[in-house]
């Protein structure tokens, strides 16, 4: 005969097995879980503070970065070219970048000439190069040509609207009181042989037209 009492307690025995294992597989997943997630709010403390690299967002319209270096700042400056039949000096007003350098950067223009457009003509001879343009503290601008400068004759009147151009175009600095102007690092008599240049030079506007 089958012993009822016994089967019961062997499955109440059974269905407590059961219980206890699925508790303990609770308890194991549990576990991993939260040291699983110990170990990531760990790692992502870990990483919390830590300097981040900015390479930039790449701007498709440029290939570069969507943060180019700032624009340099233009400013407005007074330059002394020739008028188109070379009788007298003519201001012209022309940009130039506002940065340390700028006084070489306004001779450098002088010398190159007018854009294209301007009613006026270059008052340096063509090939002039400066080699330095240093402001000294008593006013004095001492501009250094290069030693080339010398080896083409001009006229008389040439020679005075190319030596004033440099003079006046330099004194429109308020901090510029005369010019010294020198050849290949040297006083020179003169630039071409007719305007003395040995000593400063002050601003003289006797060469200048300020009316077409």
């Amino acid at each position: 005969m089958w012993n009822f009492e016994k089967l019961k307690e062997q499955e109440k025995e059974r269905l407590l097995f059961h219980l206890r294992l699925v508790f303990l597989v609770v308890m194991v997943a549990a576990f991993l879980v939260v040291g699983g997630g110990c170990n990531l709010t760990e790692k992502l403390q870990a990483l919390e503070g830590q300097p981040t690299v900015d390479q930039g967002v790449p701007d498709l319209n440029t290939g570069g970065l969507s943060n180019p270096p700032p624009q340099v700042e233009k400013t407005k400056v007074t330059v002394y070219f020739k008028d188109k039949q070379g009788r007298y000096l003519v201001p012209t007003t022309i940009e130039v970048d506002k940065a340390p350098g700028i006084a070489k950067e306004i001779v450098d223009a002088l010398c190159l000439g007018p854009a294209q457009g301007v009613d006026a003509i270059a008052s340096i001879p063509a090939g002039v190069q400066v080699r330095s343009v240093n402001i000294k503290t008593n006013g004095t601008c001492v501009v250094d040509l290069a030693g080339s400068v010398a080896k083409d004759k001009l006229r008389p009147k040439d020679e005075a609207l190319a030596v004033y151009a440099l003079v006046d175009t330099l004194t429109e600095f308020h901090n510029v009181k005369r010019v010294q102007i020198l050849v290949g690092g040297q006083k020179k008599d003169t630039l071409t042989g007719h305007i003395p240049i040995d000593e400063p030079l002050l601003r003289n506007l006797t060469f200048v037209n300020k009316q077409e």
